[in-house]
């Protein structure tokens, strides 16, 4: 057995199965592997061998046909040359020492390989990046980020997420919480419980919404399917000043009935300032009603990437990484979205 194998991509409908596997396993058990395939990709190649001008596999024949049902157009394979005594010893040694990879070492895996090819590939961007180890492994880019995502988890998370404590869905959700105790916490109780992942993404919403919840308070909140909208900071915790709302381009007139709320009191130097929900950090809650607006804000945002203020404030907080991405999918949704009016309008170059 020991001979040269290669990997390359085949149409799982274009492998002949192996009429003699030692494995037998009814359809509802690669009904079950399909859908963990779909969501998670095919992440262990299969074993083929060349036979009158096509491939019969050799191990990974449950694979296969969970590939098909899937609707996978290829599966990553290993060509390999073997007798008929070779393929029955590669069958069995495959499903007897076969042992999983867990979610964590698929993560440290995927960041190994993207490193290396980052080496290899320096002009290419981050996502293209992503792609790249999609590419290679047989799976989409989305699995790829959302593996290399639970390596920002804290320590204690991660050992949950190896123990089988958690799921890659869970510790999805407890990413959204910045706080690193309260993200631990939050994963313990949730590990205790058996909560599940819509119940933990509940809790991680009500922590989210309101800091002063404890963990514990969130998790019941979860699980009573509750979710308490987010509150404003009290009027003495905001800035005393607070910017004056931008204007329209090329326009005189006034805009504060684009801000939510009715009007405050005048500071000494400048006109009335809206009232009305702010943000954690004091800004005021802008509501577009016109292109215009909506221009103005996605033209602010370009400037603040443009001059490097928002790399200069990202060096300054600590948990800029995991709200910078939920940013990134933020404005993917909006450009989406804007194609898809375009479209609908008919107002595409």
């Amino acid at each position: 057995m020991a001979d040269a194998a290669s990997l390359v991509l085949i149409d799982p409908r274009k492998i002949q199965p192996d009429p003699e596997n030692v494995r037998r396993e009814g359809p509802d058990d690669l009904n079950g592997l399909a859908e963990s395939i779909r969501e998670h990709g095919l992440l262990q190649p299969l074993g083929v061998a060349r036979e009158n001008g096509g491939f019969r596999v050799i191990y990974g024949s449950r694979r296969r046909a969970a590939a098909i049902i899937a609707g996978l157009p290829e599966v990553p394979c290993l060509v390999v040359q073997s007798s008929d005594e070779d393929r029955l010893i590669r069958q069995m040694l495959e499903n007897l020492q076969r042992r999983e990879l867990g979610d964590m070492d698929k993560a440290e895996g995927f960041a190994r390989l993207r490193r290396n090819l980052a080496r290899s590939h320096p002009d290419i961007g981050e996502r293209e990046l992503d792609e790249l180890v999609g590419r290679r492994l047989g799976l989409s880019a989305t699995t790829v980020r959302r593996y290399l995502g639970l390596r920002e988890l804290q320590p204690a998370v991660r050992d949950l997420l190896a123990d089988g404590g958690l799921t890659v869905t869970q510790a999805q959700h407890l990413l959204a919480v910045a706080d690193p105790t309260r993200q631990t916490e939050l994963a313990t109780l949730a590990a205790e419980r058996g909560l599940s992942a819509a119940a933990l993404s509940r809790a991680c919403r009500a922590a989210i919404h309101r800091p002063t919840l404890s963990p514990a308070e969130a998790i019941e909140l979860g699980e009573r399917d509750e979710v308490p909208t987010p509150i404003a900071k009290p009027t003495a915790e905001a800035p005393v000043r607070v910017p004056r709302a931008p204007r329209l381009d090329g326009g005189d007139e006034d805009d504060r009935d684009l801000w939510i709320g009715s009007t405050d009191a005048a500071p000494d130097d400048g006109p009335a300032m809206p009232a009305g929900p702010r943000t954690a950090d004091g800004h005021r809650v802008f509501k577009i009603k016109s292109v215009s607006a909506f221009a103005d804000e996605i033209d602010r945002l370009a400037r603040a990437l443009q001059d490097g203020d928002l790399a200069r404030a990202a060096d300054e907080e600590p948990d800029a990484p995991i709200q910078l991405r939920l940013v990134a999918r933020q404005l993917d949704y909006v450009k989406a979205e804007l194609h898809k009016l375009l479209k609908q309008r008919g107002w595409n170059e």
